[in-house]
């Protein structure tokens, strides 16, 4: 039922994009401007910023009362329900220039997920050649890390010594990567062969709302965005049993107490991903709640 509800409100928010823009060319042209051109429109946008500046000192008026346009004009926010709280999301902020991309919010959670396709189709095969990389970091959670530059200088020089500072892909995060390639990949129109790139970056991390399955939902709504052609649109909720009560999207707190961990991605007309972390024992009852 909690997929259903955010798979719906999701496809609310990008109808629209879709009836009225084609899938098909995936792409159009980029045409970079001459030297000249940028040096030009930066010479002119400084400009314009110092007689707003001295109006703004002139009588008192701000930069912002002067030019009441917003500094993103496309920037649009919707605010889902999900169990006893709200997931914002924000599009037309940051990656403007991909296909699709979108900021999810959960808490203090910030999960970034952009998609790119190329241009021009690759050859035909049974396999549709799609990528997912999914990725935290240590200033997500307000952790920095300190190397010396001899110790940099020595690792560097080591057999290995790259992925002892630039830390390699750890294996919690593959598997999300896998948690969100799986859902996708069947909602994928057959015949389309666009290589397409799907990037999830793990922006801030508030230790109580887990980033994974809003990972999962971050890329529907930006694959939803996008312009790759799909049958569905995919959202991905984790379900905790506390208190004999099931419990959607649960803190990191409450799974304490869970003896439940549960991770489901579907769409409007069923479930396409089930992953359990751990399960106690439940009766058959239980069982048929799902």
């Amino acid at each position: 039922m909690a997929v259903l509800l955010l798979t719906s409100h999701i496809q609310q928010v990008t109808t629209s994009r879709h009836n009225n823009k084609p899938y098909l060319p995936v792409a159009k042209p980029h045409f970079l401007p001459s030297l000249s051109t940028l040096l030009l429109s930066k010479r002119i946008s400084s400009y314009s910023f110092k007689i707003r500046a001295l109006n703004g000192d002139s009588d008192g008026a701000t930069a912002s009362e002067k030019d009441p346009r917003p500094f993103f004009p496309n920037l649009h926010t919707v605010k889902i329900p999900v169990g006893d709280r709200h997931i914002i999301v924000e599009t037309g902020q940051i990656g403007r220039q991909a296909s699709g991309s979108v900021v999810v919010r959960d808490g203090e959670t910030i999960v970034y997920t952009s998609v790119c396709l190329s241009e021009v189709p690759s050859e035909p095969s049974d396999f549709f050649p799609m990528s997912v990389n999914y990725q935290e970091h240590f200033s997500a959670a307000g952790r920095t890390r300190q190397v010396s530059c001899l110790f940099a200088f020595l690792v560097l020089h080591k057999s290995g010594g790259f992925f002892k500072l630039e830390e390699r892909t750890k294996d919690h995060e593959v598997l999300i990567c896998r948690l969100i390639d799986r859902p996708l990949r069947p909602t994928m129109l057959k015949g389309f062969y666009h290589e397409t790139q799907i990037l999830s970056w793990v922006m801030s991390y508030d230790g109580l709302h887990s980033p994974d399955s809003l990972a999962v939902t971050a890329a529907g709504i930006a694959v939803a965005l996008s312009e790759v052609p799909t049958t569905n649109t995919i959202a991905g909720v984790r379900i905790g049993l506390i208190s004999d009560k099931f419990v959607v999207n649960p803190t990191t707190v409450e799974m304490e107490n869970s003896k439940l961990d549960l991770l489901l991605a579907g769409s409007e007309t069923g479930i396409l991903m089930i992953e359990v972390g751990y399960c106690d024992f439940l009766p058959e009852e239980k069982h048929c709640l799902y």
